[in-house]
């Protein structure tokens, strides 16, 4: 359940973890505003991305879409481990929100 600050009409997490806390990643993110890895997140995105790209790639996911996957649950603070990501990712799907790209 999410709670209302004063201070906005955002929604936000009551108990967030203790990680999302140090910056704040709780704000909303359009789909125009994707929230990028900051420069700490940037190698540990690259490494989830390089830890799943056999599976996804598998499963029909481009390596830009893996690396934008990753990136974004990095930055996002979505989960830890990969296999948390690997679901996470299979539920994004392999376009991204909004395209309109057909294969």
């Amino acid at each position: 359940m999410a709670t209302q600050f004063p201070d906005d009409d955002l929604p936000r997490e009551p108990d967030p973890p203790a990680r999302a806390t140090e910056v704040d990643k709780q704000d909303p993110a359009t789909p125009d505003e994707i929230p990028e890895p900051e420069a700490s997140e940037v190698e540990s995105a690259r490494l989830l991305a390089n830890q799943a790209r056999p599976e996804l790639g598998a499963a029909g996911f481009s390596d830009q879409r893996i690396d934008e996957l990753a990136s974004e649950f990095i930055a996002r603070d979505i989960g830890e481990g990969l296999e948390e990501f690997l679901r996470w990712a299979r539920a994004e799907g392999q376009l991204p929100q909004g395209s309109s790209e057909l294969f």
